[in-house]
């Protein structure tokens, strides 16, 4: 009991609302503009441009049944805001929650494009980038 009386907590305190706030802002902070590596290795977010990245490959692998000769499922993936509609199965993908989104879950499954070759790792690594990233145009 002793020992905690001779502690100064008057001169203490205040430095730990300190390091905490700093530590939480760190926190708060790396999780939002980090991703990791299966190695563990923290990596600088990136954001990925739709019309960049992301929609020469849907054009390419997807847009036939997709877009412009059918809407298959009701799902139409030639622009942005119907690709966050959806189709028949709701909600195509889920901004910044690539784990919950539909369409990269059928793509990595293999499952789409049913005829043709499947995207390539790279492909889908930007993909899954571009919806962690909040799906911005």
């Amino acid at each position: 009991m002793q020992l905690i009386r001779r502690i100064p907590w008057k001169k203490i305190i205040p430095h730990l609302k300190n390091y905490c706030l700093i530590s939480s802002m760190i926190f708060h902070t790396g999780c939002l503009h980090t991703k990791t590596k299966s190695n563990g290795q923290v990596l600088p977010f990136k954001k990925v441009n739709y019309s960049i990245a992301i929609r020469p490959i849907l054009d390419k692998h997807c847009i036939e049944c997709h877009g412009t000769e059918a809407t298959e499922s009701g799902l139409d993936l030639r622009t942005l805001k119907s690709i966050l509609k959806g189709g028949e199965s709701g909600p195509s993908i889920i901004k910044n929650r690539p784990d919950e989104s539909l369409l990269l879950e059928l793509i990595e499954d293999q499952i789409m494009p049913p005829e043709g070759e499947p995207l390539r790792k790279k492909q889908i690594k930007k993909i899954r980038s571009w919806i962690l990233s909040g799906a911005s145009p």
